[in-house]
């Protein structure tokens, strides 16, 4: 993938609130922390800041800012950049394991075949809210929004027992963090382990992804029945760290953050 050089080591502009029991400014979240540690063991210059409106004019295209995904995305619109990765890339299809298709929330609400056949339901723009499980009215409750008809990717449900998310930095897989009790504590996931055979074909599916990113999580699951499968693809540029050691946890965030901006990564090595 080609870039385009650069000769400036950047900033890293770092959200922090002010804690009133212990008196002291921390990181804003734990994934934040986790980054400040990382960067700074790499030796990054850090600057703490509140809101994104006291930096907005400041951060250049060397610059790293971490926060939300909202705030990262203003600052890449400032410079005319439209960050994102599909979340089921074509060449990954056939480790999707189940049907997928774009709708819109509001033909799902109109539509009591769609919105009670209890398929999972996500926004195709980032976050606009949680994906979940659709199998009744009272399920779209916080997914709409009175002016804007979401676009939405819509897939038959998986009988997930236990998930994991799989770091990849430049080609590798660096590290891969299970997660799946995070969100389910009855599920047990500590009893059951994924195809390493079926990661491997995965990786080499993706790195034949012309377009893929330098650097991403993909996230697989084990169902019910013993498959495992893609769960999805996440950009790296504010990504939930799930335990990740933090430094590859800046490094990731970094190659990400220089791959979209255009210039050079100053923390690969």
């Amino acid at each position: 993938m080609e870039r385009i050089k650069g000769c400036i080591m950047g900033k890293i502009y770092l959200k922090t609130k002010f804690d009133n029991e212990m008196k002291m400014e921390i990181p804003h979240s734990v994934n934040i922390a986790n980054a400040m540690y990382g960067f700074r063991e790499l030796g990054a210059e850090i600057i703490c800041y509140h809101k994104i409106d006291e930096i907005y004019d400041r951060v250049t295209r060397e610059d790293i800012v971490i926060d939300y995904i909202d705030q990262c995305n203003s600052i890449f619109f400032k410079f005319g950049i439209i960050p994102g990765i599909p979340d089921y890339p074509e060449v990954l299809n056939p480790f999707l394991g189940r049907r997928i298709w774009k709708d819109t929330i509001n033909s799902i609400s109109r539509n009591e075949e769609k919105w009670s056949a209890g398929y999972f339901v996500k926004p195709r723009r980032n976050k606009a809210f949680t994906g979940k499980i659709i199998s009744g009215i009272s399920d779209l409750v916080g997914c709409g929004n009175y002016s804007e008809d979401y676009e939405v990717l819509v897939s038959e449900p998986l009988d997930i027992c236990a998930e994991w998310r799989c770091f990849i930095l430049y080609d590798e897989i660096i590290d891969v963090r299970p997660y799946g009790l995070l969100l389910d504590r009855n599920r047990k996931s500590y009893n059951y382990h994924y195809d390493s055979n079926i990661l491997n074909s995965m990786m080499e599916a993706f790195v034949s992804w012309e377009e893929r990113p330098v650097a991403c999580s993909m996230d697989i699951c084990v169902t019910k029945d013993g498959k495992t499968l893609l769960v999805e693809l996440n950009d790296s540029y504010a990504l939930g760290c799930y335990g990740l050691a933090s430094i590859f946890y800046a490094k990731l965030i970094s190659a990400r953050w220089s791959q979209l901006m255009g210039v050079r990564d100053e923390f690969h090595f």
